[in-house]
């Protein structure tokens, strides 16, 4: 377990299905924008951030997810917390 949590903490980001499953698999669900397009997370084992966006506006519902580490500040701060 302890080698699979380093290669998560040592990962820029995770796209697509790989996304999703993971935050359903090992995180909870912090706090949503208005638009509804940046989602934020924190992984239950370490309370690290995880934002899942969708840059990819010009494609059937924003394409593809991405989700990147995010600093708890950052967190804080882009959602108000």
């Amino acid at each position: 377990m302890l080698l699979a949590l380093n290669i998560i903490q040592t990962m820029r980001e995770i796209e697509g299905i790989e996304a999703e499953k993971f935050t359903q698999a090992k995180c909870v669900q912090v706090a949503t924008d208005d638009t509804g397009w940046e989602i934020l997370y924190k992984l239950v084992e370490s309370e690290e951030y995880w934002l899942m966006t969708y840059p990819h506006s010009e494609q059937h519902g924003g394409g593809s997810p991405i989700l990147t580490p995010v600093t708890k500040q950052d967190a804080y701060a882009r959602f108000n917390l």
